[in-house]
């Protein structure tokens, strides 16, 4: 194989090592519709549980609240007997007094209560619209899902191809010209072999020596930029395998 073929292998393998780099983003990386479908779902999602949280709390709170609330009527009951059974205005007032406390706290519970049963309600209101997913939205997320998942099914062939590819383009170089490939890939990845940009390097934008760019379109041996180390071909006169 001689140095123009072997230039030829190393851009498809560099190209074939871009599709591959694409496709693998492709796979792993749902589109921008279905990631605010999902992020949509998500928040409506934390937002249910914070507000199942939130009705947890204040259920305990009523049930609670409803037992004291009960305590204190029986409490109120018993001072309002005893208050018809004083004899002395001493009595009478210790007990009206008491009965007086019990109702400030009965009050305060009751309101309290109101304000829970209100709270629950609403909550009630909002969870039962949280909980519901629109037909729109379901339609919309399961065609998302549903194209995202062909996009990954198709993807995920086509980088069967192209590894498939990547392997008979290094049975053809032979094992040598492979494994210098494979050298320079690991120390100049992603791009390790870049067109010319006119006069320049397109991966390091450095301009090069005239010389050097003669040298990389006549093609008889492998030029490296001297900035950037990677290897330099001519888009227009090399034609990779792939």
């Amino acid at each position: 194989m001689n140095t123009k073929e072997e230039l030829a292998g190393f851009v498809t393998l560099q190209r074939l090592l871009d599709r591959k780099s694409v496709l693998k983003q492709q796979i792993a990386t749902p589109p921008e519709p279905l990631v605010q479908l999902r992020t949509s779902g998500d928040s409506r999602r934390a937002a249910l549980a914070e507000k199942q949280a939130r009705r947890g709390v204040l259920s305990a709170e009523q049930e609670q609240l409803a037992k004291e609330i009960e305590d204190l009527r029986e409490e109120r009951e018993h001072f309002r007997k005893q208050k018809s059974l004083v004899t002395t205005m001493k009595q009478l007032t210790a007990v009206v007094s008491e009965l007086d406390h019990v109702e400030g706290q009965l009050k305060s519970r009751e309101e309290r209560l109101l304000a829970v049963m209100q709270e629950l309600e609403t909550l009630d209101a909002d969870l039962a619209v949280l909980q519901r997913e629109t037909p729109e939205e379901r339609a919309a997320r399961e065609a998302a899902e549903a194209a995202w998942e062909e996009q990954r099914r198709l993807a995920s062939e086509e980088l069967e191809g192209v590894e498939r590819r990547i392997r008979e383009v290094g049975r053809q170089l032979g094992p040598a010209a492979f494994e210098r490939f494979k050298r320079l890939w690991n120390s100049r990845r992603p791009h390790a072999v870049v067109p010319l940009d006119g006069t320049a390097c397109s991966a390091c934008h450095a301009e090069l020596r005239p010389s050097l760019v003669q040298q990389v379109r006549t093609g008889e041996e492998l030029q490296y930029c001297d900035t950037c180390r990677r290897l330099l071909y001519d888009p227009d006169t090399v034609n990779p395998l792939w």
